[in-house]
């Protein structure tokens, strides 16, 4: 005899009717879980169809956990990657503070990577007024 978790049978029947379309299994647990007197052949067709559903489920909750730790670690990988870039930038203004001709150096560069194309256009408002123009 199948044992049929109940809870778990009407917590699908009501989340599947949420569905815009349900597919094939989906509809078949809708209509088993709500016939009243099911054989013992339909209790073992929704234990089965019950058990596939409970593992999509844990595999959906793997792929969106595995989802979320990939992303976290990309963010950190890129806010790693925006302090070294501000660190680097930081030191290069001090230095250009310091002396005049790493000034002129550091300018010249900021001219040749605002005109060469490195900043795109929607960023050279925000650096326009960086090299005087």
């Amino acid at each position: 005899m199948a044992t049929i978790n109940t809870d778990y049978l009407d917590d699908l029947v009501k989340r599947f009717k949420g569905f815009k379309s349900p597919n094939d299994t989906q509809q078949l647990i809708i209509i088993l879980g709500e016939k009243d007197n099911r054989s013992e052949d339909d209790n073992r067709k929704l234990a089965v169809l019950m058990k596939a559903e409970r593992k999509a489920d844990q595999l959906a909750k793997a792929r969106a956990d595995a989802r979320r730790m990939i992303d976290a670690d990309k963010a950190k990988a890129r806010k790693a990657e925006v302090r070294r870039k501000m660190i680097w930038m930081s030191a290069f203004e001090k230095m250009a503070s310091e002396d005049s001709d790493r000034k002129i150096d550091l300018i010249r560069l900021m001219i040749e990577a605002f005109e060469s194309g490195f900043i795109s256009d929607r960023d050279k408002d925000v650096v326009r007024d960086d090299i005087g123009f």
